[in-house]
């Protein structure tokens, strides 16, 4: 009788002492396991990061050759117009002209910058002919210097400079067109044009032929005369032209102050 109720006692502890055991050994698994951890950036994010990188630099790299490339363009379309003026019909015309003239009287007793002075103002047909030829001649020239001014041809690139007049170009218009323009400038009371000097010092050409140092007092007592009288002329036409601009309505003046609009 003993042992059965010892065992019925046992048999109903058994039941309760089930889930204590079940719940403490949760809890203790609970305190024994490591808490979790916060990871930091995954792999994908770097990958993502890395791409952003990559695509940023490939675009500030095909944007600089762009750059380069519209900036090559332009100095070759500059390159090949000026050549193309400097070949055509006009200009070669010109250059003629000038040489002809410069050989016909290299041993007159006067210059030959003088004998074109005396034929510009007794409107003689070979001085308007010669007169036109030096315009163009200084057109051209003072429009190469725009260029290189602006750095639409590079100054500091050889391949430029060497072609673009060229020595042999500028000391043509060194030796024969600069004395007369010198002179006609020098005639009418105007300063020597600075784009001589411009392709002198670039090309290191020597100014033995240069007239710019010269004075009304040096030329001969006729064309002293004329120029004073060509002065007048062109003192009185600039008034006239104020006036006129003054009477008459504004407009957009543009680059008409720019030196390089000066009159030829």
């Amino acid at each position: 009788m003993t042992r059965q109720a010892a065992e019925g006692t046992t048999a109903v502890a058994s039941p309760t002492d089930g889930p204590t055991d079940s719940a403490e050994a949760a809890v203790a698994g609970r305190k024994g396991s490591p808490k979790p951890q916060r990871s930091g950036p995954g792999f994908d994010v770097y990958v993502s990061l890395a791409c952003t990188v990559l695509m940023l630099a490939i675009t500030a790299w095909y944007y600089w050759q762009m750059v380069a490339m519209t900036d090559q363009m332009q100095k070759s379309s500059i390159f090949a117009s000026v050549h193309t003026e400097y070949a055509s019909s006009d200009i070669l015309d010109a250059i003629e002209t000038i040489e002809d003239f410069v050989e016909e009287h290299s041993l007159d007793q006067d210059p030959y910058y003088v004998t074109f002075l005396r034929l510009k103002y007794s409107h003689d047909p070979r001085g308007r002919q010669l007169d036109h030829a030096r315009r163009k001649m200084v057109s051209w020239f003072m429009k190469v210097r725009y260029f290189y001014d602006l750095r639409y041809l590079p100054v500091t690139d050889p391949s430029y400079v060497e072609k673009i007049p060229g020595k042999d170009r500028a000391r043509f218009l060194s030796e024969l067109v600069g004395p007369l323009d010198d002179a006609v400038r020098l005639s009418t009371g105007r300063t020597p044009r600075l784009v001589f000097e411009f392709f002198r010092e670039m090309y290191s050409v020597p100014s033995e032929n240069a007239v710019s140092h010269l004075t009304l007092e040096d030329l001969p007592p006729d064309l002293r005369n004329m120029s004073l009288t060509a002065i007048r002329q062109g003192v009185a036409s600039s008034s006239s032209r104020q006036q006129r601009q003054r009477t008459s309505a504004p407009s957009i003046q543009g680059h008409s102050s720019s030196p390089y609009d000066e009159e030829l």
